[in-house]
């Protein structure tokens, strides 16, 4: 359908320009025939020798018009020529432009007076009428093409509502297609009836700017957007001017002739009448022909404006206005003067007369002015509220009671239809934030519209700014032209209370987040006293204890030697007992003042335990593996802990196997510092607290030591039988050295070899799959980009045969590839997203990863501890009863109770107060493999009894 309206106009264009410049051709040439000298007699020898263009050319000169007016004619034949040629080569495929230049090289031809005298040549010359094909090809087609394309006007680049295919269908597009038909029918037999002159000033003068000014006002109200709208507007300024002052010019022509005073005559060869009298209607004439080519104008500066649009439109209102004015004006002039009447054209009398006819003009001036201004702005803009009913619609609704802060959404609105526009947007600044913005909407109204910006003060401080559509501001009234900055200025008041508000708002959350600083502040000093209170308690118990019970012991033994009569003994006893006095006085004021032991810090473990432990009885052995230790000075927390930890294991074996040696080994194995303390005294069976390595009645001692070894990452055992003696050993991880290497995997298997054992085929299967599905995601992402080829390999890598640890193979390279080369933000944002979800909610990896990490011995774990974790997540074999320790020909219930003992036992590991950060870490894993593993065993359980 489109291709068919396109072909049509082609056609009409290339018709219309034909005939009307053939038409315009052989009107110059009659004109030059009658105008040139000696051209005319040529043309008679030629006509006598028997050419018959020549004669036809002969017989139509001695009606062609007069020179002066022929140029004229063909001064505004050329200016619609060439506006047509600029319509054509701007208007791209808006319809408005392509009509317009159909009309405009009609119009060139048809109302040339002087080309009309082509007809009596071509008549002449080839005996066809040519008037016939000239009112119906130039004047309705040009007329009717005009009227078409106001009514069509503005049209988008994208066709909207009527202006789509189906709305050329509509009602709308029949009312057009209607109007199309009357133009050219009223246009064609009203050529035929009247002469040109007169058609010309009925049918561009005014029937033409009536049709625009028909349709124009809806268009300038419901314009789809902003941009139409204006073009609208600019257009319906020019036709209202032409309209206004064609009716002007119309009266002043009656009123002058109705005085006996024709003003200027047209020459008409068309008129049935007597065309040598001429005709007043020279004024009018002119003017429509001008007019036709001054609108064309307006549409184009209308569609090709672009950014200088709005100046534009202010420039068309304000020249409408100025256009009305001075159109009424001269009128009123012309006729005033013309009723006085001019006896003496050239004389004194004539000037006082101009002078006082311009008397009443400039009285009604002003007047008139603000009067069309008004008018104009109705016209363009429609009727508005005054500005004081905006300001006072503002006030009342920004208006606060009771503490409130302002509702600036509400303000935004007032504004918005307080003053008819689209779009209104009301901009807060605020210290320190970010700008808050409220925005008001009409129906229909979109953001993308020009907007008037002005910002909104309070004394010098610019407190934000408020913007509407450029239409709801723009108009030639003053006020309305600083409305919005009379606005603005009034929303200075409220804004600054709506700044006041998100102050204070602002100050109370300092001030409640102040207040929870100080009471975390409060919590921690009183758990830092606490701390303090423990750590004197236990530095009491676990430094100067020591010291007092080896006092004890040695008043016991002078006690036992006064009985007996060993009297020199006892005194030499009590000498040594007075410098034991001596060091537990500086022990307590060492631990007063929270120093363990200068000495510790000064020399090192072992001198400060041979210090602490000389003159014990039986004396005490320390065996510090060869002097490596003793050369080495440890951090004050891993020093301090060994310090108490090997005292109080000596004072429990002074307590519980008095007289028993006792010996001290410090030595450094593997990356830890262990010391053990061993005695040979009676011994016990211990019951150790699961985990923990310390036995379940043991008194406040071994609990301050285990807790002590907790804190820094280590670990205790206490080892004893009945008539073998016990061992307290205490292993504390020492930080890596720099440059120093991770320690490698015990014997017994590799880290491949245990990656392989993790996880059945089911567990294997669901990864793969969800593997897959990421990779496929990730292929999208990278589609087109230099990596998605290395994405595809590593999906190539993954078959049915895949296990987990070639799932989190495929899972690792993926992560490296997000991380080196991320694609589009939201894409990467998602893959980062599934691929800590994959890895997060796959228990399988999760196994392999501490599987690895068990058998490289980084986390600090007793052997039967390790050995266990091991074994459940399968470095020795997959199967269920292989992890749980138990022999093939175990049944079900056998394999579910076993699975049962190990999740209660890792249970209370991870949930117990004294276990260490890496022994909860190591038992939330495997508490869910045992769960696992109990799921297993319990179907197998029912899978046995159904078979049964």
């Amino acid at each position: 359908m489109t291709r068919g309206r396109t072909a049509a106009w082609v056609v009409l264009l290339v018709a219309t320009a034909v005939v009307s410049l053939a038409w315009l051709g052989v009107g110059l040439v009659v004109a030059l025939a009658r105008y040139v000298p000696g051209a005319l007699e040529s043309v008679q020898a030629s006509a006598a020798a028997g050419s018959g263009w020549a004669r036809g050319v002969a017989q139509a000169a001695p009606g062609s018009e007069p020179l002066d007016q022929a140029v004229l004619d063909y001064g505004c034949s050329l200016l619609n020529l060439v506006l047509a040629a600029v319509l054509l080569r701007t208007g791209g495929r808006s319809w408005s432009m392509r009509l317009l230049v159909v009309a405009m090289i009609g119009s060139a031809g048809a109302f040339n007076l002087q080309a009309h005298a082509a007809a009596v040549a071509v008549e002449i010359a080839t005996g066809f009428s040519a008037g016939q094909l000239h009112q119906v090809v130039l004047h309705a087609l040009a007329c009717a093409a005009y009227v078409l394309a106001l009514l069509v006007f503005p049209t988008a680049t994208r066709p909207t509502a009527w202006q789509s295919r189906a709305g050329w269908q509509g009602p709308a597009g029949g009312l057009v297609v209607v109007a199309a038909a009357a133009s050219l029918l009223v246009v064609g037999f009203g050529t035929a009836v009247l002469p040109h002159t007169i058609s010309c000033i009925l049918f561009f003068g005014f029937g033409v700017p009536v049709a625009g000014l028909v349709a124009l006002p809806s268009r300038v109200r419901r314009g789809a957007t902003a941009e139409q709208r204006t073009q609208a507007r600019l257009l319906l300024c020019a036709l209202a001017a032409t309209f206004v002052t064609a009716v002007v010019l119309a009266v002043v022509t009656l009123v002058l002739a109705a005085l006996g005073q024709p003003g200027l005559t047209l020459y008409d060869p068309t008129a049935h009448t007597d065309a040598a009298a001429g005709s007043p209607t020279a004024l009018m004439f002119w003017f429509s022909r001008i007019a036709s080519v001054a609108i064309a104008a307006a549409v184009l500066v209308a569609v090709t404006g672009g950014s200088r649009l709005w100046t534009a439109e202010r420039v068309f209102s304000r020249g409408l206005a100025a256009t009305l004015v001075a159109a009424v004006a001269g009128g009123l002039f012309a006729v005033v003067r013309a009723a006085m009447g001019d006896p003496a054209p050239a004389g004194a009398l004539s000037v006082g007369l101009s002078a006082l006819a311009a008397v009443p003009v400039a009285l009604v001036a002003l007047p008139l002015y603000l009067r069309v201004e008004n008018l104009v702005d109705r016209l363009l803009y429609g009727d508005r509220p005054t500005p004081y009913s905006v300001l006072a619609g503002v006030a009342a609704l920004s208006r606060t009671t009771g503490g409130d802060a302002p509702d600036l959404a509400r303000v935004a609105e007032a504004v918005g239809r307080g003053l008819g526009a689209t779009l209104c947007r009301l901009t807060v600044r605020r210290p320190g934030l970010r700008d808050r913005t409220y925005a008001w909407a009409s129906d229909g109204g979109g953001g993308s519209d020009d907007l008037v910006t002005v910002a909104v003060r309070h004394g010098t401080d610019e407190l934000g700014e408020i913007a509407v559509d450029r239409a709801a501001v723009a108009g030639l009234n003053a006020q309305r032209r600083h409305l919005l900055t009379d606005i603005a200025d009034s929303l200075g008041v409220v804004l600054q209370a709506s700044r006041s508000g998100i102050e204070l708002e602002r100050q109370l959350r300092a001030a409640v987040a102040h207040g929870e600083k100080i009471a975390v502040a409060r919590r921690e000093t009183v758990a830092e006293m606490d701390g303090e209170r423990r750590r004197i308690e236990r530095d009491l118990h676990d430094g100067a204890q020591h010291h007092l019970v080896t006092l004890g012991l040695t008043l016991g033994l002078v006690e036992h030697q006064v009985e007996t009569g060993q009297f020199d003994e006892a005194r030499e006893r009590l000498d040594h007992l007075l410098t034991q006095i001596d060091v537990t006085e500086a022990v307590l004021a060492e631990t007063s003042t929270g120093v363990s032991s200068a000495l510790l810090a000064e020399q090192g473990l072992v001198a400060a335990l041979t210090a602490a432990l000389s003159g014990a009885e039986p004396p005490i052995t320390i065996d510090d593996d060869g002097g490596v230790v003793t050369a080495r000075r440890y951090p004050a927390e891993i020093g301090e802990t060994a310090y108490f930890c090997c005292l109080e294991a000596v004072n429990n074996a002074r307590k519980h196997a008095p007289g028993a040696p006792v010996t001290i080994t410090v030595a450094e194995v593997g990356g830890s510092l262990r010391v053990r303390v061993r005695d040979t005294g009676p011994g016990f069976t211990p019951d150790p607290i699961p985990g923990i390595g310390i036995p379940t009645s043991a008194g406040r001692g071994m609990r301050n030591v285990s807790t002590r070894l907790a804190a820094v990452g280590g670990t205790i055992a206490i080892r004893s039988a009945p008539g073998e003696g016990t061992t307290v050993e205490g292993t504390i991880p020492l930080p890596a050295e720099p440059g120093g290497a991770a320690p490698e995997p015990s014997e017994g298997g590799s880290v491949n070899g245990v990656r392989e054992k993790v996880a059945g085929e089911n567990g294997a299967g669901s990864l793969r799959e969800r593997m897959r599905d990421l990779l496929r995601s990730a292929e999208a992402a990278y589609r087109g980009t230099g990596d998605a080829a290395g994405i595809g390999a590593i999906a190539a890598r993954l078959d049915e045969r895949s296990g987990v640890t070639q799932v989190r193979a495929a899972l690792v390279a993926l992560e490296q590839v997000v991380a080196t080369s991320p694609p589009d933000e939201e894409a990467a944002h998602r893959l980062r997203y599934e691929l800590e979800r994959l890895r997060s909610g796959a228990h399988e990896l999760v196994e392999l990863d501490l599987a690895d990490v068990l058998r490289t011995g980084n986390v600090m774990l007793p052997a039967e501890m390790r050995s266990s974790a091991e074994r459940l997540l399968g470095t020795a074999g997959s199967g269920v009863r292989v992890r749980l320790g138990l022999d093939e020909g175990d049944g079900p219930e056998e394999v579910r109770r076993a699975a049962a003992e190990e999740l209660a036992r890792w249970q209370r590991w991870a949930s117990h107060p004294a276990s260490t950060r890496s022994v909860r870490d190591v038992a939330h894993v495997v508490v869910r493999t045992c769960e696992h593993l109990l799921a297993e065993a319990g179907a197998g359980a029912e899978a046995g009894a159904g078979a049964s």
